[in-house]
């Protein structure tokens, strides 16, 4: 544990919204040791924090700390209040929630990626950052002495290991050698395993090369490649359009997926050129008339592929309905 400079705390800047709470201000809060979560509902490291931050809440409250979460925004629709309250109902957030939706808080406190965590004393000061996720054990002291600093002393010992909660279970844990997230818009992805030149923003049609490289995206049928993920095209004479990747490793599989036109959207689901049999379903997988399928009525990490231990399976998505967008593939 290692404190920093102290700094006044920015205060919360261009927030479009309050969830859990009426809204809160840094000056507000003066007087207590304050957690800023700065998160989106978007980043499985930030949901994996979800349930730490709850427990601290509910262990310190009474000694004086604070738990708030600043939501901002990866991708643009997740500016969208509607996706951010039915994300907080999904995840079981009751934490005070201020909706960042032009990341202008996330600035504030010096972000450059999900999540941020920063620790603030009674005295409105920045006194502990932690960048990405982190267990417990690395908050847990900080508090405690920032609280011992405020005047008061917590009679409670630490916890020797993170809460279990459904999060985990869903989405998995980091796990070394395991497959990367992978961000399929041209903001992020230089090029597709098919290897063809392209014009982003356009539909392109992608043939299928048939032999797949680990942990590399391709693409099968007509797609618009966009600046967030890729767009299905209809029209194409493609009959099992998809989007593909083998990955090397992980218990579990995940895709963000959302639709263009906010309405059901649905995709076939396949490893290894067959259909998910019942204990491989994720969460938001289902078996219709012996086919797995996933319907997409928003969009958030849809988790797909649920295992016991780590496995190597070649992921194929087959979109279904017309308005089907594909933004990442995460693992766990």
């Amino acid at each position: 544990m290692q404190f920093i400079p102290a700094t006044p705390a920015p205060e919360f800047k261009a927030i479009s919204g309050w969830a859990n709470s009426q809204p809160i201000s840094m000056k507000s809060l003066k007087g207590k040791v304050v957690i800023l979560d700065c998160w989106t509902y978007t980043c499985i490291f930030c949901l994996r924090t979800i349930p730490l931050l709850k427990r601290l809440q509910e262990k310190y409250s009474k000694y004086g700390l604070q738990v708030v979460q600043a939501h901002s925004a990866e991708y643009r629709f997740a500016v969208n209040h509607e996706n951010i309250n039915r994300a907080l109902k999904r995840y079981d957030v009751s934490l005070p929630v201020a909706f960042d939706t032009a990341n202008k808080t996330w600035e504030a406190y010096g972000n450059m990626y999900w999540p941020k965590h920063v620790i603030i004393d009674h005295n409105g000061f920045v006194r502990y950052e932690h960048a990405g996720y982190g267990g417990i054990e690395e908050f847990e002291p900080v508090v405690s002495e920032l609280l011992e600093e405020a005047g008061s002393k917590p009679d409670v010992g630490y916890d020797e290991k993170n809460p279990e909660s459904e999060i985990l279970d869903t989405y998995g844990m980091h796990f070394a050698g395991m497959a990367p997230e992978t961000c399929v818009g041209y903001s992020r992805l230089r090029g597709f395993g098919n290897n063809q030149t392209l014009k982003p923003d356009e539909p392109s049609f992608f043939s299928d090369p048939g032999s797949h490289a680990d942990n590399t995206v391709y693409l099968r049928g007509k797609w618009a490649w966009q600046r967030e993920g890729v767009s299905f095209v209809s029209g194409g004479k493609e009959h099992s359009p998809a989007i593909i990747m083998k990955y090397n490793s992980a218990k579990r599989a995940h895709g963000i997926i959302g639709t263009s036109d906010g309405k059901m959207g649905r995709a076939e689901i396949k490893i290894d050129g067959n259909y998910l049999t019942a204990d491989q379903l994720g969460k938001d997988a289902r078996i219709r008339d012996g086919v797995s399928v996933v319907d997409v009525d928003w969009p958030f990490i849809h988790n797909l592929i649920k295992t016991d231990k780590p496995e190597v399976h070649e992921l194929e998505i087959i979109p279904r309905s017309d308005n089907f967008v594909f933004y990442t593939f995460v693992f766990g």
